[in-house]
């Protein structure tokens, strides 16, 4: 079945008065930031997890009141980090072991908002340039870049290029500048005109997609080193060519194969796929461990993806990436099958509060969905079948849980009749209460079996369309009679 994608402890405080960069040791770096604006503020350095995308936190610093202070970070090998403080300092880094240097808010009236000084402060000082230029071309003459049509597209790739091309020319002509610095930052520019691609050709059809965009997007970019750097971007594109190139591919090599069985096997033909492929160890290692997570987030812990991070954590040396598998399946087990249900709420069209609780003592099966998501409403036909189904039954309650931000929108779709019956609330993405955060929501349609106890039946419960919907329904039910005599 496919899914529908909805698509960071060091603590030091040090302040300084003067604007130049000692020189530090050979495994740390001293970050100096100058930015009057944000006095006061704690200010992170981190790096990118390349399996979860999620931050890790390197250090942090709070600046004094005139918006002076110095974070160090150790680092042996040269890595791509970031630098914020949630406000008004955001900025990707290339952090090379000895070097330090200075981040100072730049002159008013210019466009940018940051300048750099000291070590590298040319080369960080182009990467922060390129981060401007990508988040330029995620619209491209009003539109965004995945909604184009294919020649618009091929004009905004072949800019954002050339516009990469221009702003590594300025460090070419350095003689201070030394290859390895100029290859990262090119490896950098590489990988985010790959994702670009990557992001267009999603979710289209072959023919929608032009054939130079195909011969990027069918093949994964074996880049050692821009994985081993951690180039964000690098990240992206794994998760990318798993969902669109060997997730996608599996099912359409398997399609006459019973749904539960492919299930089963499922993920065992992920693996096959990736290791048929011959890459480099590190780069294979990467995508196991980025396809297991992925389908650990989609489909939750099943005893098959269980074995697979059980044998991924044994064959695979990465500690980050054990963790990653460890954080994923911990996650899943604290609302795996008998654990008690996340309690969560939302309003009702009539604007009234209803929990989860509240309807402690029937099974209760939701249905996670949203105005938007094409595949949530064509679902509503057979959500109504398997209400019908049940009719007069009230030991059993049917909770529609929208995740709109568009509340006229959703309150529009169910006043008009143009959903199930049932209990509708509206739920957010945004609290970590939420339904959305709590069930670890990635894909919707999703659906979600409590029992009369309010306890986990499932937490990727039987889409409505699959003829066991009923029958699981039933099940729980017999079960919660015979607990009950």
């Amino acid at each position: 079945m496919r899914y529908y994608i909805y698509l960071v402890m060091l603590f030091s405080t040090v302040f300084i008065g003067t604007t130049g960069c000692e020189k530090n040791a050979k495994h740390s770096v001293k970050i100096f930031i100058n930015f009057p604006k944000a006095a006061g503020d704690t200010v992170i350095v981190g790096r990118t997890n390349m399996i979860s995308l999620a931050s890790i936190e390197l250090a942090k610093v709070r600046l004094d009141s005139t918006g002076k202070g110095v974070v160090e970070v150790a680092v042996k090998e040269p890595f791509f980090a970031f630098i914020n403080n949630g406000k008004n300092i955001a900025a990707g880094i290339l952090i090379l072991p000895g070097q330090n240097f200075q981040i100072r808010s730049d002159e008013a009236g210019t466009k940018l908002s940051l300048r750099f000084e000291g070590d590298g402060a040319a080369v960080n000082q182009v990467y922060y340039e390129m981060q401007q230029v990508s988040s330029v071309f995620n619209k491209w003459n009003g539109s965004y870049s995945f909604r184009l049509e294919a020649n618009e597209f091929l004009k905004a790739k072949d800019s954002l290029q050339r516009s990469y091309d221009q702003l590594l020319g300025k460090l070419k002509t350095d003689p201070e500048i030394s290859a390895e610095k100029l290859d990262l930052l090119k490896r950098h520019a590489d990988m985010h005109v790959i994702f670009y691609q990557y992001n267009f050709a999603a979710g289209k059809d072959f023919a929608e997609i032009p054939l130079s965009v195909r011969e990027v997007v069918e093949n994964f970019p074996v880049d050692t080193i821009a994985l081993k750097v951690g180039v964000f971007d690098y990240g992206l594109i794994g998760g990318f060519f798993y969902n669109n190139q060997i997730s996608n591919a599996i099912y359409e090599e398997n399609e006459k194969v019973g749904a539960d069985t492919l299930d089963a096997i499922f993920p065992a033909l992920v693996e096959n796929k990736i290791k048929a492929s011959h890459y480099p160890k590190s780069v294979e290692d990467f995508l196991r461990v980025k396809s297991a997570s992925v389908q650990i987030a989609l489909n939750g812990l099943t005893p098959d993806l269980r074995m697979l991070a059980k044998t991924l954590e044994q064959q695979v040396p990465s500690k980050e990436y054990k963790s990653v598998l460890r954080e994923d399946v911990d996650r899943w087990e604290k609302i795996g099958p008998g654990k008690p249900a996340p309690n969560f709420s939302g309003i009702t069209p009539d604007g009234k509060q209803l929990a989860l609780s509240d309807l402690r003592g029937k099974v209760v099966y939701v249905d996670i969905w949203a105005t938007w998501c094409g595949p949530c409403i064509s679902a509503f036909p057979d959500s109504k079948k398997v209400q019908a189904a049940f009719k007069g039954n009230d030991r059993i309650a049917f909770l529609y849980v929208s995740v709109d931000r568009d509340t006229l929108a959703w309150k529009k779709m169910v006043v008009g009749g143009k959903v199930p019956d049932g209990i509708h609330i509206l739920s957010g993405t945004d609290k970590p209460e939420s339904v959305w955060n709590l069930y670890h929501v990635w894909g919707i349609p999703r659906y979600l079996l409590i029992d009369e106890r309010g306890r986990m039946v499932a937490t990727h419960a039987a889409h409505p369309s699959t003829g066991n919907a009923q029958e699981k329904l039933r099940k729980v039910l017999a079960a919660s009679s015979f607990a009950q005599k």
